[in-house]
């Protein structure tokens, strides 16, 4: 089952997409790149590649920004999916500070695409207004109050805000909280679309409507089946996310079963109402350490998402349709909550995350596969992440170390190692 989200209606009704797909891949081709799936990481890997020079073709099952890229909150944030001091808590200060600056420079990677966009006539939607991280209770406060502490500390921009200095709308149920400066807003279908006409320019070809049936790496590179037709390549990109774990699925042919054990298809749900005369809150927000997010639209329309620290068992699912169990919980943040009883929900719908066991992107080759890369396991950060992570991708397809992958930009502070699928099969670090 599935659902369409506002940001994919809105495309539909806008009157275009903005980029003309090659349509389902019929007969025999071959290329030096295939990149499987046109979310946010596909469409990056396959701009960044085309820009290289590296011929690039695309496949997608349904049509670009279909998945979990086309039906998220829209958040261009910085930072880590846990709080900075239980980052550094578990990895150590020096890997804090690269986590945390890998996301920055992929926000600012994401700053140079929106502005080139723009310029051609794309917009997606996006503010850089900052963005607020509340607290529902003052054991929660506590633990943002020593996160920005440690922040500032390492250069970071976070200051606290009280309750009092809350929307007055939110100080019911929020006690204080911080705000990070540095963040943005997107309409995250429009970004990706706009990502994969960039690629186009660039000479990738995106095939939409051409589910990978087979995957056959040897040793001189990998063959993708798929109903009408084949792809020869000399390497490929399985920009899957939460799809990951079905690699080695009947068919696939792909020895890859630990990666069931590492990353976790998790439902997320939202709703959007209809405009709201009212400007509730000055930038995005998000509540319950990440489980609660939601802001306004400039027509005064609210995105809610979260709660599914609710339902938990029941949001395990790979299943777009949203569920009562959680949606009752996004009425209830607009009707009683906001004190918003009255307010129309015209929207509602669900994509499928991926939860990795460490919170961290699984990025780079995949062990003992030959010709074979992977990147997800995002852990609902996609968009803080996956921009670097393609390029991380692209540096590697062409033949840079993991070690040394992007390190001619220093800006990319290692995340190459950090990211490696690898410390999941070596023992590299303990999964937690």
């Amino acid at each position: 089952m599935t659902s369409i989200s506002f940001w994919q209606a809105e495309l539909e009704t806008s009157g275009g997409r903005g980029i003309e797909a090659a349509g389902p891949l019929e007969g025999n081709v071959e290329t030096e790149v295939a990149v499987v799936g046109a979310g946010i990481t596909g469409t990056a890997t396959a701009l960044w590649l085309a820009r290289a020079g590296v011929p690039t073709r695309v496949l997608e099952a349904r049509r670009i920004a279909a998945g979990a890229s086309g039906r998220n909150g829209g958040f261009l944030a910085t930072g880590t999916v846990e709080p900075y001091a239980s980052i550094i808590e578990r990895f150590g200060r020096e890997q804090a500070r690269q986590l945390w600056a890998a996301s920055v420079r992929n926000a600012e990677l994401a700053e140079g695409l929106i502005e080139e966009l723009q310029g051609q006539g794309w917009l997606c939607g996006y503010r850089r207004n900052g963005s607020l991280k509340l607290a529902g209770n003052e054991a929660e406060l506590a633990d943002v109050r020593e996160s920005v502490r440690l922040l500032r500390e390492d250069g970071w921009n976070a200051t606290m805000v009280e309750r009092a200095e809350l929307p007055t709308r939110l100080r019911s149920a929020y006690v204080g909280g911080s705000f990070n400066p540095d963040n943005a807003e997107i309409q995250p279908a429009k970004f990706v679309l706009g990502l994969a006409q960039l690629a186009q320019q660039a000479g990738a070809v995106f095939h939409e409507k051409s589910p990978v049936s087979h995957i056959l790496p040897d040793d001189e590179g990998v063959t993708l089946h798929t109903e009408r037709g084949s792809v020869r390549a000399r390497n490929v990109v399985l920009a899957m996310n939460a799809w990951l774990p079905g690699l080695s699925a009947p068919g696939k042919q792909l020895d890859a079963q630990w990666l069931a054990q590492c990353i976790t298809p998790t439902r997320g749900q939202m709703i959007a109402t209809e405009p709201v005369g009212e400007r509730l809150f000055p930038c995005p927000c998000s509540g319950d350490h990440g489980y609660q997010y939601w802001r306004q639209l400039e027509d005064g329309r609210l995105v809610v998402g979260g709660w599914r620290n609710y339902s938990l068992e029941t949001e395990y699912s790979t299943d777009e349709t949203p569920n009562e169990a959680v949606q009752r919980h996004l009425d209830a943040f607009v009707h009683e909550i906001l004190g918003l009883p009255q307010v129309r929900t015209d929207y509602r719908w669900a994509g499928i995350m991926a939860f990795s066991k460490d919170s961290l992107p699984l990025v780079g080759r995949l062990p003992d596969v030959p010709h074979c890369y992977i990147s997800g396991g995002y852990t609902g950060h996609g968009n803080a992440y996956a921009l670097q992570c393609a390029r991380i991708i692209g540096e590697l397809v062409q033949g840079r170390s993991q070690s040394n992958a992007v390190m001619p930009d220093e800006a990319q502070y290692r995340a190459a190692d950090l990211f490696d699928p690898a410390r999941f099969t070596s023992g590299m670090q303990t999964i937690y």
